[in-house]
Formats: structure tokens, sequence, C-alpha cells
């Protein structure tokens, strides 16, 4: 099949077996009323060469008998045989005839009909009709012919075939229809529900096909959602102690430096242990769009109205702590923009976008950018780095547990469930995320 080419199963069907019965009526027609000339020829073939054998008559003496004009010489027809077979080459027992008609579905005014019958003796014979139509007498109408008469009859046929088919295919039809819609209208509410019937025995093995299916899924969406939900609760007291745990160690050390009278701030204590407030960080805020994530898409979210370009500055601010150590330069071109959206959501989105940018980026260039209700973040890496290797270990974030494809894959869960357009790819020597943020129909609110 064509790509990109749709079609109805039920007109596919419709019009094919259409077609086929219009062709099939067709032959059938044609051939009977072929058959039907055929065996009028031949029934007059027959009487023809019987009355030509029979009849005994004399080489001047034609006869004339039941209509039949029977001779031994040709010119001894009657005068319009001759004419209209005038230039015909007779042939032994192959009946030749002439019909005079207005039009092709017109009844013939008159028909002639010759042949030519050897005998055993060796002598030949001529035999002939003339016939002339009927005057109307109030019976069929001078103008129906047979050819009429097997169209009109072809043509209610066709109509009486296409009338059933129509109705069979009403029949067969209407439960798949129903079958479609009872699996459109699906959900999980529905799916606890007894599956209805649908006539036919191959429907209802693939409704209950098609209930089990999602069944299956709804049984594997429930252990994924109760999986995230307790995983992301039961991760919030280690992490809760994590924070404490590091607070401690900081106030701990600062003491240290402060009675030790060390001025930097560069050791490797120091930095292993902004690594681990860093990363307590990040899952704090990984669990929390999580548990948003996985709440009911039904739950109606609160609307305020957000200085969007103050949530940016504020959500840089409060990352900033993935670009230490690091040669990033971040250029934020965000002009007051205040827009009627969700706080919480967007406050994930948008960290989400800008996290991946900061954390993927080692020594470069963060391009933040936001015009209108589209933001755009792009981050670009150069070549270059932080110096000491071991302090650069220590410094930067992990890579891999919240990345581009977990960060992605969150960011897109997240615009999905909030009905905003997000574009990630890549660009020369970086990555762009394009975000474009959208208001509440009067509908939503």
């Amino acid at each position: 099949m064509v790509k990109g080419l749709h079609l109805s199963l039920r007109r596919y069907v419709l019009w094919t077996l259409l077609a086929v019965g219009c062709v099939l009526i067709t032959s059938f027609s044609l051939l009977s009323s072929e058959r039907f000339f055929q065996g009028m020829d031949g029934m007059l073939r027959h009487t023809m060469v019987r009355f030509a054998t029979t009849m005994d008559i004399s080489e001047d003496a034609p006869e004339n008998t039941l209509n039949f004009y029977i001779s031994a010489r040709l010119d001894q027809q009657p005068d319009e045989i001759l004419k209209s077979f005038a230039d015909k080459e007779l042939k032994p027992y192959q009946l030749e005839k002439v019909i005079e008609r207005e039009w092709f579905l017109a009844r013939p005014h008159a028909a002639r009909f010759l042949m030519m019958v050897p005998l055993e003796n060796g002598d030949v014979r001529y035999v002939s009709q003339l016939f002339t139509g009927p005057k109307p007498s109030g019976g069929k109408p001078a103008w129906l012919s047979h050819e009429v008469m097997s169209m009109a009859i072809g043509l209610a046929a066709l109509g009486i075939f296409a009338a059933i088919l129509l109705l069979i295919m009403r029949s067969v039809t209407k439960p798949v229809e129903t079958l479609q819609q009872w699996a459109a209208g699906l959900d999980e509410k529905q799916l606890d529900a007894p599956i209805p019937t649908f006539r036919y025995q191959e429907l209802n093995g693939l409704a209950s096909l098609i209930h089990s299916s999602l069944q299956s899924v709804r049984q594997t969406l429930e252990r994924e959602r109760t999986f995230v939900n307790h995983a992301s609760h039961e991760l919030r007291t280690p992490i809760a102690v994590i924070r404490s745990s590091t607070e401690l160690l900081q106030r701990v050390l600062s003491k240290e430096q402060q009675q030790a009278h060390m001025l930097t701030t560069n050791s490797k204590r120091v930095n292993a242990l902004a690594r681990i407030d860093n990363a307590s960080k990040t899952m704090t805020d990984l669990t929390e769009t999580l548990l948003w994530l996985a709440r009911d898409n039904d739950q109606a979210l609160p609307y305020h109205n957000v200085d969007v370009s103050e949530m940016v500055r504020q959500l840089c601010d409060d990352l900033g702590y993935l670009l230490k150590g690091k040669s990033v330069e971040v250029e934020l071109i965000v002009p007051s923009t205040e827009m009627y959206l969700p706080d919480t959501a967007s406050r994930i989105i948008i960290g989400n976008v800008i996290r991946n940018a900061f954390q993927h980026t080692d020594c470069g260039v963060v391009k933040i950018n936001l015009q209108g209700n589209t933001l755009t973040v792009e981050n670009h890496e150069q070549e270059g780095g932080v110096d000491n290797a071991d302090d650069a270990m220590l410094q930067k974030p992990e890579l891999d547990d919240t990345g581009y494809g977990l960060g992605l894959k969150l960011i897109t869960k997240l615009t999905e469930k909030l009905e905003w357009e997000f574009e990630a790819g890549a660009v020369p020597s970086g990555y762009q995320v394009k975000l474009e943020l959208h208001e509440p129909n009067d509908s939503d609110t």
C-alpha cells in the first residue's frame, strides 16, 4: 500500500464487492442476451433445413409455406431478399440475416433471413423468411426491445445486490464501530467493568485481548508509580541525614580552620565536603521532581502571577554550586516577564533545564535567553579546564545519575503534563534547549 494512503475498510470492501457484482451481472446479462439470439437463430436454421430437405419442389416452381420461401435458384427469391443479400457470399448451412431498427435499443421493425441448404443428391435449395414488426396492441410497448429488458433486469439485479450488500456491511461494521468506540473510551475506571458483547466471536476475542493488554499495562504503570512514590519518600530520610551531617561537618571544619588560623579554603577535605553537599542538593531536587511527576494528572495545579525573569535569576544563583571550580561564564538575557503559571511546576522544569546546562559544561559559556514566553538555554563547551586533575575530580558533580538522559526525560514528561512545547538538540560544541511556556486557557482555569 502506498505510504500515507489511508483507506476505510468498510468502503474498500463495499466498493470492491459492488464492482465485482457489477462486472458479473453485466457479463451474465450480455451472455444471456447473446445466448437468446443464438438460440433463436438455431431454431430458425433447423426449421429452414427441415423445410429444404422435406419439401419437394420443381426447378421452376418455388414454394411459400408458413412464410418460408423455398426455391431451387437464388433469383427465384423475393426482391426484398435479393436486395438485402446481393453482396453476401452464401455458404452452406450459414444463416444470413439483416435486422432493421431505428437504433440499438429499439425493437426491430423488419428482419430478413436467408440460408443455402445443399441436398444429398447434389441439388441446392434456398430458404428465406421475412418479418415485419407488429403494431402496438396495448401490451408490451413497441420500443421495449430484448436488450432493454436485459438491461432493466441487470440493473434491478444490481440494485438488489447492492441493497443486500449494504445490509450485510451494516451488520458487520456496526459491531466493529462499537468495538472501536469501546476501546477508545477505555480508561482505568472502564477497565474494571465487564467486557460487552460484540455479536461476533472474532470481535469478542479481540475485545478480550485489548482488555487484557490494557490491564497488563495498567498493572505495570501502577507498579512503577508505586515504586517511584515509595522510593522518593524513602529517599527523603537519608538525604535529610546527609544534608544535616554535611552542615555539621562544615561547621566543624570552619571551627578547626579558625583555630588553626587556616586562611585557605581549597583543601581536598573542603572540596570533598562541598561535593557531597552539592550531590545532596541535586538528590533533593530530583526527589521532589519525581514526587510531583507521580501525582495524578487530573490534580489541579495552583496558578499564580510569576516573574519568570526573577525565577530564572534565582535558580541560577541556587544552582551556582554546580559551576564552582569551573571556567564557565553565564550570559543572562532575561528581561522582566510576568506570566500566569504554576509556580512549583515551572520552577522544577526551568530548574532542570538550567541544571543540565550547568552540570554538563566544564569550560565554556552558558547562554540563557528569555524572549516573550520562549526560554532558550545553550551551553557551549570550550577546550581547557581546571589545572589540577584531583581538584577537578572533586569539584565535578555527578554526570551520569541526572545527566542529559534522565534529565531530558523528566523535562519531557513535565512539559507534556503542562502542555508546554519543548525542543532539545545538539548545536556546534554544545547543546540547546528551547522551552515555550503557555498560560492556561480560560477553560483550563
